[in-house]
């Protein structure tokens, strides 16, 4: 005869907040038994504890605080955290900004922002987005495509433009986030910043379903306009014109007594109006998400969890500063995997299969044109420059593909002589296939020479002929007298009789059409053992990495520790580390690529020639050869102490990073121009943080203050680009490609070859480097969420100190060479893009958030939110000083929210 049962539940009753729980903490001196009960158990559930009455008892105990009580360097956010502090496009990137110490890439606050629906790259202990490690449900969601997470200008010459992250995770998705800026475990490996571990919705254990649907507009944004003192007022820019929406549905249910899914889709899709050189163009970007998950419990001690993930993105898009100049970008990728987890008398287990593939591709015109701007190329007069730009960069393809094995193993703990072990230890195993593919020849002409009477012998795509509107002779006729050019009247009337000037190209360089491949195969193993003596915790970890490209063998040791007193009321942490960064795919596709080569023609009788090859012909090749993994060094000391019903840390980060891969220039065999990759490369970060949060019945805040360091040694850099025998006349001192290098106005670079000039050629490697993303020496945040009745409230405000900042001027400025690059050519002269650096001026945010439900029949409910950012409207200082350009000021969503 069968009996029924019910399982008893042990449940806390959250009152005085303290640390979150961890697994070397030992039991708090914060809970006591309030009641106790008992109640009979299931004899449906697997469990072979069932046929008893069990005890049911009430622990009044911890509520969790992000900051982890523990030797780990990890903070932590739930559900309730993540939908308080969700006030822009939900994307993951977006919540971090609460925690010590997280800075984010200065076009974080841009004005395309607004319609832009691609993160902003965040740093985590002064390392790029690039090298902090993120995982979804256990698994990386690094994309190894990209060297560059370059963001500001998404129409590379030969590259898409990258990010981080295969996937753009929304937080609609996330259940919760564990972020590690330091003492990290021997767990994780491949990166040098910190890691991001988001855990995707859980599967409830009864029908719940809902949907969702935000938005904003260019009604709902208020934009601040600056102008430049030679603007004079007579042209006036135009706000953009978009909408943006965010829909989201899921639903979750058990199907059997042991299997349960969960299925969500949500779909974040822009759309703007965008003023590109004088031509209103419509720009278009969507993300979606779509998560399929299952769970099966094989047993009372085994379940076996289907993971399958689809997010693709793409992107409409019109460079910003040339004509007739479309792009579209398609990225994302998809996800599959099974995971086991298992339970034992020794311990515990979790075994991962992986697979999962990604893109990065680009489409657009494969012809890049800089002319000079007069008539027949002209700019409108509300723009500035001596150029006009048009055209492309050309097709390109990227794809990465990866299966993985992971096993993870938790042994119980063993309590001998007092001492109190835990080891963890694991090991997987990584196969990787990257391509790149240049569907076809991208050219890029440049050094425009102006003529006014050439004859373009059938060129029609790079050549100009003049063109008047009444010949010259009728309009001497006219006149009755030949043009005097030195009169201002026949120089007035002779230029406005101009339809088209003259001009040429007598340079282009040319990217041939090429496709490369490369495979690496990845092995990893960690051990991590952990002691407690009363109250010290001692861990110690090794982690061992390899892969076949590079093929180090990179032991990373570390070490954390931390000491309770004051009766478990505070707490001292240390740590030395060494993270070992991510080797990327990237480097062995740079090495497949082919060099570029340059031609050049001559204008003889007016007439132009045919293209011929340069004397010098070649671009330069990328060469990575007994390079060593770049490796960051840790030290870091924290104290934590219960003060006000929350947690207070101070915390001090050092981190030294070391072997970077810098780039040397030279030459092989061959006489080709090599970039070879060298590991000189160094730089020292150091942080200091104040933090003070709390976890209340209803409420929830969270303060911390940082102060941040960071240097780069000056061997990382490639220096003056060029030398200059007879200045102005100039010549490259290597081989880089004309998109490799850029401007830099009043730079601190120098160089004993070129005289003192307000301006320094440089590379855009080099201008990543002083560009002074995730540097801002002060940041300070202030958030606080919290429930009452039906109601919900959010805020939260961000201090940037002042710095200085890198700022695109628009304009362009050019290179004189020293020589004839052909006979018959005229001397060259090449125009490269302008930046400056100048101090950007400290500022302070204000963002929040009003959420009110309306219970309906049952367990129905319908919610209404508002979401705002710089309620204030503050000045972001995107727009350099006395320059002409578009801030973003107050804005805000609008939702609504149904669930059962």
């Amino acid at each position: 005869m069968k009996h029924t049962f019910y399982i008893g539940a042990v449940s806390l009753v959250l009152t005085s907040p303290v640390f979150s729980n961890e697994e070397s903490k030992p039991p708090t001196t914060h809970k006591q038994i309030e009641q106790s009960e008992f109640v009979k158990c299931d004899t449906q559930s697997k469990s072979d504890k069932c046929g008893s009455l069990l005890e049911v008892i009430e622990v009044r105990g911890d509520k969790i605080n992000p900051i982890s009580f523990s030797s780990k360097g990890r903070y932590n956010l739930n559900r309730k955290m993540i939908e308080d502090y969700r006030f822009g496009n939900g994307n993951l990137n977006e919540v971090l900004a609460i925690l010590p110490g997280v800075q984010y890439a200065e076009s974080a606050q841009s004005a395309d922002q607004v319609s832009n629906i691609r993160p902003s790259e965040v740093s985590i202990s002064g390392a790029s987005g690039a090298q902090t490690a993120y995982l979804i449900d256990g698994v990386s969601n690094n994309s190894l495509l990209n060297d560059s997470s370059e963001m500001s200008d998404k129409d590379l010459l030969d590259d898409v433009v990258g990010h981080s992250q295969e996937i753009f995770l929304n937080l609609e998705l996330v259940e919760s986030i564990e972020v590690y800026d330091s003492n990290v475990p021997a767990k994780y490996g491949a990166f040098s910043g910190g890691v991001v571990i988001a855990d995707t919705r859980k599967i409830a254990d009864e029908l719940k379903a809902g949907f969702s649907f935000r938005k904003t507009a260019d009604s709902f944004v208020k934009y601040n306009r600056f102008y430049s003192p030679r603007h004079e007022g007579r042209f006036k820019d135009e706000d953009a014109v978009f909408e943006k929406s965010a829909y989201s549905a899921y639903v979750s249910s058990p199907i059997t007594a042991d299997l349960s899914f969960l299925a969500q889709i949500q779909l974040l899709s822009s759309k703007e109006s965008v003023e590109r050189v004088g031509d209103l163009k419509i720009e278009q970007q969507e993300n979606y998400n779509a998560l399929l998950k299952f769970e099966y419990e094989i047993t009372a001690n085994d379940s076996l969890t289907l993971n399958l993930f689809h997010g693709p993105y793409s992107g409409e898009y019109f460079a910003e500063t040339a004509k007739n100049s479309p792009y579209s970008v398609e990225g994302g990728g998809q996800k599959a995997s099974l995971k086991w987890e298992g339970e034992r008398s020794w311990g515990a287990f979790e075994n991962l299969f992986v697979y999962k593939q990604s893109q990065n591709s680009k489409d657009a015109p494969p012809a890049w044109f800089v002319w000079l701007n007069q008539p027949g190329k002209a700019l409108p007069e509300s723009h500035y420059s001596k150029t006009f730009l048009e055209g492309g960069f050309g097709d390109i393809e990227k794809n990465q593909r990866s299966v993985l094995f992971k096993h993870d193993f938790e042994f119980s703990e063993i309590i001998s002589n007092g001492l109190v072990h835990q080891t963890n230890v694991g090991f997987e195993y990584e196969y990787l296939y990257s391509q790149f593919n240049r569907l076809e020849d991208s050219i890029t002409f440049n050094d425009a020479v102006s003529a006014a009477n050439i004859n373009c012998a059938g060129y029609t795509i790079d050549c100009i002929e003049s063109e008047y509107k009444k010949p010259l002779s009728q309009l001497e006729q006219e006149l009755g007298r030949p043009l005097d050019f030195t009169d201002e009247s026949d120089l007035l009337l002779y230029s406005e009789n101009i339809i088209a000037s003259g001009q040429y190209f007598q340079g282009r360089t040319v990217i041939p059409a090429a496709e490369s491949e490369a495979n690496m195969n990845k092995f990893s193993a960690y051990v991590d053992h952990e002691i407690q003596w009363q109250d010290l915790v001692v861990a110690t970890g090794l982690r061992y990495d390899f892969n076949d490209f590079f093929k180090n063998h990179n032991v990373s040791p570390r070490l954390r520790g931390s000491y309770n007193f004051f009766n478990d009321d505070a707490q001292f942490v240390f740590g030395a580390s060494r993270y070992y960064a991510n080797d990327g795919l990237n480097y062995k596709l740079n090495e497949a690529k082919l060099p570029t080569y340059n031609e050049y023609r001559a204008a003889f009788n007016n007439r132009v020639l045919n293209w011929q090859s340069a004397l010098k012909n070649r671009g330069h090749r990328h060469v990575y050869e007994d390079l060593k993994t770049p490796y960051s060094d840790e030290f870091t000391l924290a104290y934590r102490h219960q003060l006000f019903g929350g947690t207070v840390e101070l915390k001090w980060i050092n981190r030294r990073n070391k072997d970077q891969i810098n780039r040397e220039k030279g030459f092989n065999d061959s006489g080709e121009s090599i970039l070879y990759g060298a590991n000189s490369g160094y730089s020292q970060y150091d942080r200091y943080s104040l933090s003070w949060m709390a976890s209340f019945d209803n409420q929830h805040v969270q303060f911390n203050v940082s102060h941040v360091k960071n240097v780069t040694d000056e061997k990382t850099f490639d220096g003056e680009a060029r030398t200059c025998p007879d200045f102005p006349k100039c010549f490259l001192n290597f081989d880089y490609n004309n998109d490799e290098l850029v401007f830099l106005a009043n730079s601190s670079i120098k160089s004993s070859t070129v005289p003192s000039t307000q301006y320094a050629l440089v590379t855009k490697h080099d201008l990543d480097l002083v560009k002074e993303d995730f540097n801002r020496p002060i940041i300070a945040n202030l958030s606080w969420g919290g429930r009452f009745g039906n109601w919900s409230v959010s805020s939260f405000i961000r201090y940037h100190s002042k710095q200085d900042a890198l700022y695109n001027t628009g304009t362009t400025e050019s290179v004189k060479s020293a020589s004839s690059l052909c006979d018959g050519c005229q001397p060259s002269e090449t125009r490269y893009p302008v930046y400056s650096i100048q101090e950007r001026p400290a500022y302070w945010l204000l963002s929040g958030s009003v959420k009110y439900s309306v219970p309906l029949v049952g367990k129905h409910t319908l919610s209404f939110s508002f979401e705002g950012e710089n309620l204030l409207n503050k000045r972001t200082y995107q727009v350099a000083p006395f320059s002409t350009g578009l801030e973003l000021g107050r804005r805000f969503w609008l939702g609504l929210n149904y669930s059962y």
